[in-house]
């Protein structure tokens, strides 16, 4: 093993271990100062359907050039607690599913779990989270994704929110050892609230890095996302439109066999989500989503559009 490759794992693991620490940190801080208030729960279901111009498997770079309807299903629980005017610790589990009409083995089932723990230390709120993912594809293990991070935030005078995050993920691919990665990122991302917080904006950035088994999977990579959310009463129902958009770019390290050359791909999403509410406990949800992939690799070079329309419930 070369000394910059022990380096790199050293570094990794000591990222990994403050994670964990800050995060045990947070959690026992918060345990000690007793409770301040009961701890709020909601509860979201969502049903409905979807079409996907280009049935694609982003992560194993494979696309159908074959569109199909699904069948989606999702539920998610979250739960805060403010355990004390300065301390707060939230946690949530999800389950989502599309089944689709005719191509079955693009099937997919999402479990999630997460748990986040922070303090206010005026200015600053110091923050640490856990994030795990098990994804199964036409009924096999897929993927189980694993992110700890650390975060420092703060809120300035009700209209900025300003938030920072080091992030480091594990990829596991039962059925692609290969893809198995380690993945360490920073954020930024800034949000501003108008019209009494009924139209916000937000812009982010982030830059990572993917070391994965096979160095041909190895990535630099630079995403930046914005976003604008509007708030507004249409026939006598609460509305809400949002408009996003999503750039990603990666500079791979290896060649990649295939292509006998280094590859390089370039990522474009827009998204166009409308949510009327129909009663307190019911909505109807609409989106339309487009995504243009460029890559030198042809299996990874594609456009899609999907289109959704889902009803939600929410106690």
């Amino acid at each position: 093993m070369s000394t910059p490759t022990r380096i790199t794992q050293k570094t990794t693991s000591n990222v990994k271990n403050i994670i964990r620490f800050s995060l045990l940190a947070s959690i026992i801080s918060s345990a000690n100062m007793g409770v301040a208030a009961t701890p709020a729960t909601k509860f979201e279901l969502e049903t409905g359907a979807e079409y996907d111009s280009n049935l694609s498997v982003i992560e194993l770079d494979k696309n159908s050039s074959e569109g199909d309807w699904s069948a989606l299903a999702n539920a998610r629980l979250n739960s805060q607690w403010q355990a004390t005017d300065k301390a707060k610790i939230k946690g949530g589990l999800s389950y989502s599913s599309k089944t689709y009409q005719d191509f079955s083995e693009f099937d997919l089932v999402i479990k999630q779990a997460f748990i986040d723990t922070s303090y206010d230390f005026q200015p600053l709120t110091l923050g640490a989270s856990y994030h795990y993912a098990d994804a199964e594809l036409d009924g096999s293990d897929f993927l189980t994704l694993q992110q700890r991070s650390i975060y420092i935030s703060r809120l300035i005078n009700q209209t900025i929110f300003l938030r920072a995050a080091i992030n480091d993920q594990d990829k596991d691919f039962p059925g692609s050892s290969t893809r198995n990665a380690d993945n360490q990122s920073l954020a930024g991302d800034a949000f501003f609230f108008f019209n009494q917080g009924k139209t916000f904006f937000t812009i982010g950035l982030s830059g990572e890095t993917e070391n994965a088994t096979a160095n041909e999977f190895d990535y630099d990579g630079t995403n930046i996302r914005t976003s604008v959310s509007h708030q507004f009463s249409l026939w006598e129902k609460k509305n809400r439109l949002q408009l996003g958009f999503r750039y990603d770019q990666r500079d791979y390290s290896a060649v990649t066999p295939s292509l006998e050359a280094k590859r390089n791909d370039e990522r474009r999403v827009a998204t166009l989500e409308w949510q009327i509410e129909t009663t307190n406990w019911l909505s109807v949800v609409g989106k339309v989503e487009r995504g243009d992939y460029d890559s030198n690799l042809a299996s990874a070079n594609y456009a899609e559009t999907v289109s959704s329309l889902m009803l939600k419930v929410s106690f």
